[in-house]
C-alpha cells in the first residue's frame, strides 16, 4: 500500500491486467523479469504502476498518466528496490500461477 497526497493506493493484478500491461510494453512481463533478474527499469516500474494502480477501496484503476506520475514520486520517495519488491510482492499476491515452476 502507498500513501501520496494524503491518499491510500494499491497495485492490483489480474490476467486481464497483466495482458494490458504487456501490451503497452510490447512484451511479456515474465520475460521482463528473468531478463532483468527483478531489477525492473525506471520506465518498465512506471508502465506497471500506471496500469496497476487503484486507489484504495475503488473497483477502478486510476488514470494510467496519474499512475506513472505516483510511480516517479514513490519511486524518488522510496527507491528503487522497494517499489519493485512492492510489485512482486503484489504480483505473488494476487497471481500465484505467474510463479509456478511446474
Amino acid at each position: 500500500m502507498f500513501e501520496v497526497n494524503g491518499k491510500e493506493y494499491e497495485l492490483k493484478f489480474n490476467l486481464k491486467r497483466i495482458d494490458l500491461i504487456e501490451k503497452v510494453m510490447g512484451k511479456p512481463l515474465f520475460g521482463i523479469f528473468i531478463q532483468s533478474q527483478g531489477a525492473l527499469s525506471i520506465g518498465e516500474i512506471e508502465n506497471i504502476f500506471s496500469y496497476a494502480l487503484k486507489e484504495k477501496g475503488s473497483d477502478s484503476f486510476v488514470a494510467p498518466k496519474e499512475g506513472a506520475k505516483h510511480a516517479e514520486y514513490l519511486i524518488q520517495e522510496n527507491g528503487l528496490p522497494r517499489v519493485t519488491a512492492a510489485i512482486l510482492e503484489t504480483l505473488q499476491e494476487d497471481c500465484p500461477f505467474f510463479f509456478q515452476a511446474d
